[in-house]
């Protein structure tokens, strides 16, 4: 169990247990406040989904000028102030027990009428109405040795969403101006914004994620919309996570806070 300020975690019967990817991603995906209709792919926990769902609607709140202190407040006044907000997350996963538990995770949260589970895959997902935003943890494994574990292989390898098909099947998915947020190694991170613009997508951010102030980075935050951009620059930056061990740095502790116990 994996307990954050406004909603935990179960993970007992999930191949993918809660890490720093997922929060990262959660944390940084740049969705505007306008936005209503997401999408996570590979929902797992339901840990994503949930950290948008509680991102959007304070901000949505906050341009309400809602007068409840969210960090303050017991959760029954939070629900009433948030059950107005327009807002809806799809959460999928092709794994039954991760959706399950996914959905007993948001069932138990203040979130749990803004996020709906769908047991299937990206490929077989369809909805009446475009999506504003699409984020995805997505596996990474294209050719190294696989696990015993049949479902942490499934979520670890590119088996079964190739990057091809996550970039196809989110470009079929979203609105005209819709934004595609997703978090990678380096090599697969490249691989993926050199395939973008075959389907469509135009990078905007870059973040390149490293461990410590001393290492190389280890992963690729990535932030594509389907507008073309050809003539505008892409937004470069780098994050790092920690200055010792449990040491976190201050642009790691401003990105997390809302969501750590104890950040």
């Amino acid at each position: 169990m994996f307990k954050f300020k406004q909603f935990t975690i179960h993970q007992d019967r999930t191949a993918m247990k809660v890490g720093t990817d997922g929060v990262l991603l959660g944390a940084w995906a740049p969705i505007v406040p306008t936005a209503n209709k997401l999408l996570d792919i590979g929902t797992g926990t339901g840990l994503i989904a949930l950290m948008l769902a509680q991102r959007l609607t304070q901000c949505k709140m906050h341009n309400a000028k809602c007068t409840i202190d969210t960090e303050k407040s017991d959760v029954n006044n939070y629900e009433l102030c948030i059950m107005n907000c327009e807002l809806k997350i799809d959460a999928i996963d092709i794994d039954l027990s991760s959706i399950e538990q996914a959905t007993e995770n948001i069932k138990n949260s203040p979130f749990a009428s803004y996020i709906t589970t769908y047991h299937t895959s990206l490929q077989e997902h369809t909805t009446t109405e475009k999506y504003d935003a699409i984020v995805c943890n997505p596996p990474y494994f294209v050719a190294s040795l696989k696990c015993p574990d049949a479902s942490r292989t499934q979520a670890r390898h590119t088996d079964s969403l190739s990057f091809d098909d996550l970039l196809q099947h989110s470009a079929r998915l979203l609105n005209l101006e819709g934004s595609l947020s997703v978090i990678l190694p380096i090599n697969e991170g490249n691989q993926l914004i050199e395939l973008a613009p075959k389907y469509g997508f135009s990078l905007t951010e870059l973040v390149h994620v490293h461990p410590t102030p001393t290492s190389e980075p280890k992963r690729l935050l990535m932030h594509f919309i389907k507008q073309s951009t050809e003539n505008s620059s892409i937004l470069n930056s780098k994050l790092t996570i920690e200055l010792a061990r449990h040491q976190y740095t201050p642009e790691y502790i401003a990105l997390t806070r809302n969501f750590y116990l104890k950040m």
